[in-house]
């Protein structure tokens, strides 16, 4: 587990470091690290304090969502090449795992994302995120009961519980 979260680390320091130097102009308000149901691939995402202002005026009721929700920001996807030998290394993993294993293997993915957005805050990686800025771990098309975990982990308490909130609320109607 060590390595696949040493490997994911660099490969999202690099990710977001390009993203950082092909926009200098922006300020940061949100990085992320998702992955799918199978914990089958990592990919980065970061968001703009200018892009999240734009997007809440045209939906003010969703604010929190377009908060916590990497597939809306402004460089969703923007430095995945980064990942290649992290996805070469998932792939190699799941085609050398028995059904019985691959839970594991995707708690472990995610676990190793969670880790690795940790380790680069301790480090203080973060430092030009907005003082409303968040960090994020998600699993695409699904919400995790542990998602809410991984939030307190990564975030402020402020920022957790507006998290703990909205998820409170989405989930009362839905």
């Amino acid at each position: 587990m060590k390595e696949v979260q040493e490997a994911i680390k660099r490969a999202a320091e690099a990710a977001f470091q390009s993203v950082r130097l092909a926009h200098p102009e922006d300020r940061f308000c949100g990085y992320a690290l998702y992955s799918d149901a199978d914990g089958s691939t990592v990919c980065p995402s970061v968001n703009t304090v200018a892009h999240f202002e734009r997007i809440v005026q045209s939906g003010p009721a969703d604010s929190e969502y377009y908060r916590w929700s990497p597939a809306e920001w402004r460089y969703e996807f923007e430095g995945a090449e980064h990942f290649s030998t992290v996805f070469a290394s998932l792939a190699e993993l799941a085609k050398n795992t028995d059904d019985t294993f691959r839970p594991k293997l995707k708690n472990m993915v995610y676990e190793a994302c969670v880790g690795a957005l940790e380790q680069m805050k301790a480090e203080g990686f973060f430092n030009d995120l907005d003082q409303s800025g968040v960090l994020v771990f998600a699993v695409s098309d699904t919400f995790l009961e542990r998602e809410g975990h991984w939030m307190d982990r990564l975030n402020s308490v402020d920022s957790a519980m507006q998290f703990h909130r909205w998820h409170e609320i989405t989930q009362r109607h839905s």
